[in-house]
């Protein structure tokens, strides 16, 4: 016999210069978002569908819990779910009916279920930052009684939406437990966030004027990748490159690499 608890949490909206916002009520209408970031590719958000799963785990380890498995069709059902709320940013799905019916059509069933949404974070520390400082977020992330997860990541127009399914219920073989990927290091992206962006001018600037004083804020890599013009100096100019940039990319701009865009 299905025993289902909906304990999903309301989903988490964000905001520019917020990394902890507040969880609105699931009857929210739609926000309006203005923080932006750059066209992602298939291969990306697949990229970040996995490090969210990875994150999770991070979560749980450090609390003691055990892993969560990510079960492809439990991903199949996240993806579609990702996809549901860029029309209808919700708990129910367009079609009315509630967010765990889309379990069922991928041929899933379940004991204990969970969904975590989310929208206008822009990469998955933020999205991840964001889910646990929300209670109910965090409570479904590290419910031990949860056994699989499935993530979902789209993104339409400039935003991009994030969905988490929660499943506890028989062994499945073909769950597996997610990797860390290494991300290639790309010039400016001084805090490694996957962003480059105001907050990245704004550590090269602190670092200009601490490094003045002889007292360095950055590594030697966080140096390198603020040194965008590789004239072998951190300075105002890096972080107006940087700024620049992020204007260009915030515009619709293409070019991923700010080293071929300077």
């Amino acid at each position: 016999m299905k025993k289902m608890l909906s304990i999903f949490a309301a989903a988490v909206i964000a905001a520019v210069g917020i990394t902890g916002v507040s969880a609105q009520a699931a009857s929210v209408s739609a926000p309006t978002f203005t923080e932006q970031t750059m066209t992602l590719s298939a291969s990306e958000l697949s990229d970040y569908a996995n490090e969210v799963a990875v994150l999770v785990n991070k979560e749980r380890s450090a609390r003691g819990l055990a892993p969560l498995r990510v079960l492809p069709k439990l991903q199949s059902a996240a993806q579609r779910r990702a996809d549901e709320i860029t029309q209808k940013f919700d708990h129910v799905r367009p079609n009315g009916a509630s967010c765990f019916s889309v379990i069922e059509e991928f041929g899933l069933d379940y004991y204990y279920i969970g969904e975590n949404i989310a929208a206008g974070q822009t990469s998955p520390e933020r999205v991840m930052t964001a889910w646990m400082n929300s209670e109910g977020h965090r409570n479904n992330i590290l419910d031990p009684e949860f056994m699989y997860i499935g993530v979902g990541v789209t993104q339409k127009g400039n935003t991009i939406y994030w969905s988490q399914e929660f499943l506890k219920y028989i062994e499945y073989s073909e769950a597996y437990i997610p990797k860390e990927k290494e991300k290639p290091k790309r010039s400016g992206d001084v805090n490694s966030d996957g962003m480059v962006d105001g907050r990245d001018a704004s550590s090269i600037l602190i670092e200009y004027s601490a490094a003045s004083s002889g007292k360095s804020k950055l590594n030697s890599e966080q140096r390198k990748l603020a040194d965008v013009d590789a004239n072998g100096k951190v300075d105002s100019k890096d972080a107006s490159y940087v700024l620049g940039f992020y204007s260009y990319l915030s515009a619709g701009g293409r070019e991923t690499d700010i080293t071929k865009w300077i």
